[in-house]
This record gives C-alpha cells, structure tokens and sequence, in this order.
C-alpha cells in the first residue's frame, strides 16, 4: 500500500498535465475558461480537432514532420553507426570525447552558422536543410549509444567471421549489426523523437511548405487572445504519437540509455 502511495506521488505529477490538457481539447470555449476546471462529467467534443485538420492544413504538417524525422533518423543511423564502430574498435578516444562535446553544445550555436549559410544559398524553407540541421542533433547521440553497445560485444565474434572467410565489412553488417538490434532501436527511437519535437530549428529554418507540428501550435496565440481549445488539441496530436512510441519501445530506450555504464 505504502509502494503504492509512493508510486502515485511521482507519477501524479507527469500524468495530470497530460490528462488536463487533454480534456480541455475536449471541451467548448466557454467550458475551457470556467475556473476552477471541470476535471470530470462534461460532455467532450470535437470540434477544435475537425477545425485543425480542415483549416489549418494539420495533415499536411503531421506529413512534413514525420518525413523530417524518418529522414534524420535514417541518415544519422547511416552515418553514425560506422562511425560508432571504428571509435569503439580503433579506441579513438578523442575523437569519442569531440562527439560527446558535441553532443552537449547548445543548439543555438549551430543554428545561427546553418541560419546564415544557406539563406545565402537560397535554401531556407526546403526540406534539405531541416533535415540535415536535425542530423546535427541526432548523429552525436547515435555514435555515443552505438559505441557503448559496440564496445560491450565481443571483438572475438567478428574475428571468428572473418576466419570463416568473412571480410571486415561482412561481417559488420552480419555479425555485428543483428547483435545491435537493441542498440539501433534505442537511436532510431530517440532521434525519431528529437527530430519530431524539435521546435527552434524548425522556427527559424522552415516555411510554408516545410512548417512541422511545434511550429505550428504558436498560430494559435495571437496578440488579442490565446486560442486555448484549439492549441491544446494541436498539443494532442503533437505528442501523442511520442508517447505511445515511447511506451512500446522503452525497454529498448533504458538498455540503450545505460549500454556501458556498468563492466562485469
């Protein structure tokens, strides 16, 4: 009973927000004024969701943001893995150590560099630099995690291919990789979910024909008033697919996150 009281108090305070704003997505305008708030017997409704998807082009930007983050994701999985592989192999520590260095700088001091160069290319709005402006992100965490998984497996099995007549490249994609499987879906996971929820990149670097889902919801809030029903359903539609991605996938996402940590 005790454990059970103590699980509540932790995850009570993750799980109303998400549950408040949810049913004020449910809820007419005059209802989601109403203070304090009604939390249960109103009738939900869904309207904000149809005005959404019909006026405000929400499939064509659940589109934009789920081909950025597939695209980031696939290519920083392409890239970084190998590069996981030969710092974990050839113990390149100081290049292992940049990428971590890497991976801590703030956003904003790539974004400013990416802002000024390809709005002398041309290319702001196109879906060639938000991409890439996400692999930035993405491609420092892949090669950590892959290089935590790669260096808790056996060289000797990659050794035991090539005697059987394996080359090195074979049996990377033979050998190591389904023994990875884990490890892969743990970055593919996490990317997928930094790319989707990106928000400042996105800002400054897309337009109409490339707007994401976190762009999207500051539409919403205009100087006369804040569009309340609305954007909270538009906050829905944003982060529901993250969570049941999340739910699914987490025991992937804690063997990945500690990969490493602990030598037997």
């Amino acid at each position: 009973m005790l454990f059970a009281l103590l699980v509540l108090v932790i995850v009570l305070p993750v799980i109303f927000p998400l549950y408040f704003v949810l049913i004020s997505s449910l809820k007419n305008m005059a209802q989601v004024y109403i203070m304090p708030p009604k939390l249960f017997g109103f009738k939900p409704i869904f309207d904000h969701y149809i005005y959404i998807f019909k006026t405000q082009h929400y499939g064509q930007y659940m589109f934009n943001s789920l081909w950025v983050a597939v695209a980031s994701t696939s290519l920083s999985l392409l890239f970084g893995v190998p590069a996981a592989y030969a710092i974990a192999r050839y113990k390149m520590r100081r290049t292992n150590t940049a990428i971590l260095i890497a991976r801590l700088l703030p956003s904003i001091s790539f974004l400013l560099p990416y802002y000024f160069v390809f709005s002398h290319l041309k290319m702001i709005d196109t879906f060639t630099v938000i991409i890439l402006s996400h692999i930035v992100l993405s491609m420092p965490l892949v090669v950590w995690i892959m290089t935590g998984f790669i260096n808790d497996i056996p060289i000797e099995l990659e050794e035991a291919a090539i005697v059987d007549g394996c080359t090195r490249q074979r049996s990377f994609l033979s050998v190591l990789l389904p023994v990875c499987t884990p490890g892969l879906v743990t970055c593919a996971t996490l990317s997928f979910l930094a790319s989707w929820n990106n928000f400042q990149f996105a800002l400054i670097l897309s337009g109409d024909k490339t707007r994401t889902l976190p762009v999207s919801l500051q539409y919403f809030v205009s100087g006369a008033d804040i569009r309340w029903g609305r954007m909270l359903a538009a906050t829905i539609v944003v982060i529901v697919p993250t969570i049941i991605l999340t739910m699914i996938l987490q025991k992937y996402i804690i063997k990945g996150m500690t990969a490493g940590a602990v030598k037997g």
